[in-house]
């Protein structure tokens, strides 16, 4: 029988239950990521939720803002004071949706775009060297389980496919 490689904090003396836990490691690598892309987009002036939903509204789907609210799991009332902020930052513009006049349509602008692009290269360089120690086609595969471990607890607009 052969034994499995011991974790970092195996290696460092230390019994720590936890790492035998997929759903706390997960937690611990998405904290520490996230943590590391909210310090890189702080830089620029910018939030890690304000960075999603730029990211969301790069699709051509016609997101409102309840739906974003759903999509990223973001309270209705946070959604609409972070509209209104990238709107009077000039990165949203808010479209009546024609086929129900009552809703709104969200849209980048230009500048949204623009803002959306060095936002993104903070967001890759921080997710590059956070996966550096991982070998490029295992980066991908890692991708590619999450999205089916996702697959069906989002909406089909954003399953990683």
């Amino acid at each position: 029988m052969t034994q499995a490689t011991p974790t970092p904090a195996q290696t460092a003396g230390l019994d720590f239950p936890l790492v035998r836990r997929t759903g706390y490691l997960l937690n611990k690598a998405g904290s520490i990521l996230m943590e590391d892309a909210e310090r890189a987009l702080a830089e620029q002036g910018m939030r890690l939720r304000y960075f999603y939903v730029l990211a969301a509204l790069e699709s051509d789907l016609a997101l409102s803002q309840q739906d974003l609210s759903k999509l990223l799991h973001l309270d209705p009332t946070t959604m609409v004071a972070l509209i209104d902020e990238m709107e009077g930052a000039g990165h949203v513009e808010r479209r009546r949706n024609p086929a129900d006049r009552r809703r709104y349509i969200l849209r980048l602008t230009d500048d949204g775009r623009a803002a959306l692009a060095r936002a993104g290269s903070a967001v890759d360089a921080v997710e590059r060297e956070f996966l550096e120690a991982v070998p490029a086609e295992d980066r991908e595969r890692l991708r590619a389980l999450l999205g089916d471990l996702l697959a069906d607890r989002w909406p089909r607009v954003i399953a990683c496919e």
